[in-house]
């Protein structure tokens, strides 16, 4: 996969399709500093489920947070929880480009 692209001071949206039926499960994404889990914390994800039963999920965050970001990588997690139970997504945390926006 490649990596994720995050324009900063843009609300960034992205589509993620995992395959599965994801109607009981919850769905996390946070990306940190380092691709260690316990490294500091750049922003969260809000995960809407577009459609439980083929696992479509929209990954959003808004421009306050974007605008506050100063690196220009990170790295992405997916978390599932199904039944109580912590479910892998990804073998490793996806790279995340943090663009500055263009203007004109």
């Amino acid at each position: 996969m490649n990596k994720i692209i995050v324009h900063k001071h843009r609300t960034n949206k992205i589509t993620v399709g995992l395959g599965m039926d994801i109607s009981a499960d919850t769905i996390t994404s946070q990306v940190r500093v380092q691709e260690d889990p316990e490294s500091d914390l750049l922003m969260t994800w809000t995960v809407t489920v577009l459609d439980g039963a083929t696992g479509e999920l929209e990954l959003s965050v808004d421009d306050s947070t974007t605008a506050q970001i100063t690196v220009d990588k990170g790295y992405m997690d997916l978390k599932r929880v199904s039944s109580g139970e912590p479910l892998p997504v990804f073998d490793r945390p996806l790279e995340v480009e943090f663009r500055g926006t263009v203007t004109a």
